[in-house]
């Protein structure tokens, strides 16, 4: 037991160190090949109906799962808010999941008012989404292009400039 610790551990870092020193130049070309966005439907915390099939086919999607005692989630809320400024007019959909794991409704609510959160936010109370998409840490940020095929898949979020939401739109 202590050595899978250790590897663990020593994987975790080794990780991190690699992350570091990549920098902050992501590309929407970081995600696994022919994975496509697997639809859910709901309310988000306001009441509104939150419906991942009507996106799906006809328009990009940023889904961005979050939890409130994720200090990373904080710092990527306000360039999640740039983006959904520049492109939601333009047709892109951005979906917070709260993963639920060790959180709470009344949590995620003061977060996402504390972190002028600017786009609708979905609380996993089951787990089921998360566990549909594979999350194993937050945030996680997906972005699929408005086919459903998800071309980024990481920890932060990426610079998205006209060339890739051109392809993120393309017929």
């Amino acid at each position: 037991m202590r050595l899978r610790t250790l590897n663990t551990a020593t994987l975790f870092f080794s990780l991190l160190i690699l992350l570091l020193l990549s920098g902050n130049c992501i590309s929407l070309r970081a995600s696994q090949a022919k994975e496509y966005l697997v639809p859910f439907a709901g309310k988000d915390l306001n009441g509104q109906p939150v419906d991942l099939r009507q996106s799906i086919g006809s328009r990009p999607v940023m889904l961005i799962f979050w939890a409130s005692w994720c200090p990373s989630c904080v710092t990527e809320v306000p360039k999640i808010n740039q983006l959904a400024k520049k492109y939601r007019q333009r047709g892109m959909d951005f979906i917070a999941v709260n993963v639920g794991y060790n959180d709470s409704v009344e949590r995620a609510r003061a977060f996402i008012k504390e972190a002028a959160m600017d786009y609708p936010a979905v609380f996993d109370s089951s787990g089921m989404i998360s566990s549909r998409y594979m999350i194993q840490g937050v945030p996680t940020v997906i972005i699929a292009d408005k086919h459903g095929l998800v071309r980024f898949r990481d920890f932060v979020v990426p610079e998205i400039d006209e060339n890739d939401f051109s392809q993120l739109s393309a017929k």
